[in-house]
């Protein structure tokens, strides 16, 4: 069902996946999260339509990109990707962060250490993109959640994911995770397909404005 009623000709399909503590799913199906719960409120301020859908991460940030009317969270805004969307936001503030299993007793301070093990993240993840890119091989999966199970069958020593998702992924699955280091603090945005008009995202960028703006007030 639409989230709300809108004078748009055509409502936004905004994908997502599970990447929880912001985005993820419920036992009864429906998409939450604490990015989930702040884009719903802000589109219903705005009076902007729009339908969401639960995706591989992969596939939600492709269509995305490539498909009209179609929006996706919670993105990174990387340099390269700043041209391809339209962009809304910041939604939440993500810590990057590597973990191994608690078992292990790793020792692992800095991404420079990361070079002798087995690093896991998933396809099209900034993440992932950002450690391959100071020179360390990274291993990809097709979701965060794979990386927790490559981790406990020994075919993974390190995930590098955000710090939230991985506290949040050890409690789900009772599991011991080390928290090796944090490394990069990382906005993430709602990124929309250019052809989504921008006197609509600037609607809704006005209402999301207006929430952490209330919020900050009411945590003083």
């Amino acid at each position: 069902m639409p989230l709300a009623a809108t004078t748009e000709a055509l409502p936004l399909t905004i994908n997502t996946e599970e990447y929880p503590p912001f985005n993820y799913t419920d036992d009864q199906g429906q998409i939450i999260g604490s990015a989930t719960l702040l884009l719903r409120n802000a589109l219903r301020q705005a009076d902007i339509e729009a339908y969401f859908r639960l995706r591989p991460w992969a596939r939600a940030y492709t269509e995305a990109r490539l498909r009209d009317n179609h929006c996706v969270y919670s993105t990174t805004r990387t340099q390269e990707r700043e041209a391809l969307f339209h962009w809304v936001g910041p939604l939440v503030v993500n810590e990057w962060a590597a973990f191994s299993l608690a078992e292990r007793g790793l020792s692992i301070a800095s991404l420079s250490e990361l070079h002798a093990w087995r690093v896991g993240s998933f396809r099209e993840d900034a993440v992932g993109d950002y450690v391959a890119s100071r020179g360390i091989n990274v291993l990809l999966a097709p979701s965060e959640r794979e990386n927790i199970a490559r981790l406990k069958a020994g075919l993974l020593d390190v995930i590098v994911t955000g710090k939230a998702t991985g506290e949040f992924m050890a409690q789900e699955q009772d599991i011991a995770l080390a928290h090796l280091f944090t490394f990069y603090r990382a906005p993430l945005y709602l990124a929309c397909h250019p052809s989504v008009p921008e006197a609509l995202l600037a609607r809704l960028q006005t209402q999301l404005d207006t929430l952490h703006r209330n919020a900050q007030e009411e945590s003083q």
